[in-house]
């Protein structure tokens, strides 16, 4: 079989790569750094969208005369503009384009009072653009998709402040007209039952919630925000944390274990913006954009983009294919901020392998695994361990290495058997075979199995080297693979190795004979 083999969420292996991805012919492309940053463009290689996906995007009004928000708006099929009438009975008359919950009217666009802070003006249509500007029309930018539905939702005054009971019906209101994907850029410290109840009616109707985290650079395991950090017995919200371009937490964002998801860019993002022709708002495209404002419909544009070549998939399928698809992030809050930074193009991967499909077996095919064996199929670059009839996925090769011998020990099975097989977690280095330090960390652990999960090992930290000698001989440092820091939170944790206990080196693998194994 092919060795060279992508075994990493989170990880990229030395293989062929495509020359030419697919980039679009809009004017001001070069401005959106962070469209590379997440893989956009290898995902557009696969999908570049569809109009059959919708997001509705909550927020503060969105220009539906923008030349390059207009091509992807919302259009309510069943209602007849300006006749005063609710043609569709949906509730609510003349609808065309969306529905304004603040002024109660049929026009989603900012509300241009006396009182209008500029920054609530162009908030909404700033986060439209960078879920899904139209691409590839030689017109300023593209969004995530160049193919989508955006349906304005306007729900945050002229000072972008709202309250809950608007958030609420605005949630419904989205839920009611087709919505798939939800993007809410906005954050408050109130838990409120209406809008938490819309939240949960919402993903219960199989529509995926994406919230911003918020910008006050606070702890929300502390001080938990809202949307984002709403959840029941499942978890209803996508929380995402906003990054930079050295893919660290932004300063200003907020971060968490319990709320946090995802990060993804978040500073300094170019987009459409509101234009009027008057002086205050002459611009339609607008730089230096930051906020985990943004950073939420850059989620919410992947999320549409994976929808349209995946529709069948589920709130919980969407949000497992983004975190098991990551791309690490660094710094000191990495940990706290979601799995990792997003990764577009192989979050389409991932949900490839969530999505209905129809196969039959392969070299041996799945009705020849059992617990323990490796296995991956031909159009996905991610192996797997069985275990109680779901897949966990191997880290790396290195991970791989600890458990198996050869790149023989990988059965194949057909693409469409991968689904018949849930994602469980991952599969990190195994108990008693490696030791391990974190990347820029100097302390070194031991790797002790854990009775509740044997692919999640307990770290013992080695308190000095002479234990770590007396345990491991003179080369003990040989034994030492670097673990991403985003994986550091996936292992258990055991009590330190203060004083010299018995091991079984015999069954230790170093650096360079698992190197050796991946040739």
């Amino acid at each position: 079989m092919n060795r060279r083999i992508l075994f990493a969420v989170f990880l990229v292996i030395l293989l062929p790569v495509q020359v030419f991805a697919a980039i679009p012919n809009d004017s001001d492309y070069d401005e959106l750094w962070h469209l590379p940053q997440i893989s956009a463009p290898d995902a557009w290689d696969v999908t570049t969208g569809s109009r059959e996906i919708i997001v509705a995007v909550l927020d503060a009004g969105v220009d539906i005369d923008h030349p390059d928000l207009e091509p992807n708006l919302w259009t309510n099929p069943g209602e007849i503009a300006g006749n005063g009438i609710d043609d569709d009975q949906n509730g609510f008359a003349d609808d065309v384009h969306g529905w304004d919950f603040v002024r109660r009217d049929s026009d989603p666009g900012p509300d241009m009072s006396n009182k209008a802070i500029q920054d609530a003006i162009v908030h909404g249509s700033i986060v439209a653009g960078i879920a899904g500007a139209k691409g590839n029309n030689s017109e300023g930018i593209t969004g995530v998709n160049w193919n989508v539905t955006i349906m304005p939702v306007r729900m945050l005054n002229d000072v972008g402040s709202g309250t809950s009971f608007q958030a609420a019906a605005a949630v419904d209101y989205a839920v009611q007209n087709g919505a798939n994907v939800i993007n809410l850029s906005f954050s408050g410290p109130s838990q409120d039952l209406p809008l938490r109840g819309a939240i949960k009616d919402a993903y219960e109707a199989g529509v995926v919630v994406v919230a911003a985290m918020g910008n006050d650079g606070q702890d929300t395991d502390l001080d938990p925000v809202y949307p984002a950090c709403y959840e029941g017995a499942d978890d209803w919200v996508i929380g995402v944390v906003s990054s930079g371009a050295t893919d660290e937490k932004s300063s200003f964002s907020n971060y968490g274990n319990n709320c946090a998801d995802i990060a993804a860019p978040g500073e300094l993002i170019y987009s459409t913006s509101y234009e009027d022709g008057s002086a205050e708002y002459s611009d339609l495209y607008i730089g230096n954009a930051s906020g985990t404002s943004m950073a939420a419909p850059v989620v919410s544009g992947a999320v549409a983009l994976i929808l349209s070549e995946y529709p069948d998939l589920s709130p919980d399928d969407v949000r497992r294919s983004l975190k098991l698809s990551v791309d690490p992030l660094s710094g000191p809050l990495a940990t706290k901020s979601g799995a990792g930074r997003l990764n577009v193009a192989r979050a389409l991967e991932y949900a490839a392998s969530f999505s209905d499909g129809t196969g039959t077996d392969g070299d041996g095919g799945v009705d020849s695994l059992e617990d323990g064996d490796a296995f991956t199929s031909p159009s996905f670059s991610t192996v797997y361990a069985l275990e109680d009839e779901k897949r966990r996925a191997f880290i790396n090769a290195n991970a791989y290495f600890t458990y198996h011998d050869s790149f023989d020990d990988i059965t194949n099975v057909e693409d469409g058997d991968l689904s018949q097989f849930g994602l469980s977690g991952l599969v990190l280095p195994k108990a008693g075979v490696v030791l391990v330090k974190i990347q820029s960390d100097p302390r070194v652990y031991a790797l002790e199995e854990n009775p509740d999960d044997q692919y999640a090992p307990l770290l013992r930290e080695i308190a000095s080297e002479e234990i770590a000698i007396e345990m491991y001989g003179a080369s003990w440092a040989d034994y030492v693979i670097d673990i991403e820091p985003t994986f550091f939170t996936r292992f258990g944790t055991g009590e330190i190795l203060e004083e010299a206990e018995d091991v079984d080196v015999s069954i230790m693998k170093t650096r360079a004979e698992l190197a050796a194994l991946a040739l």
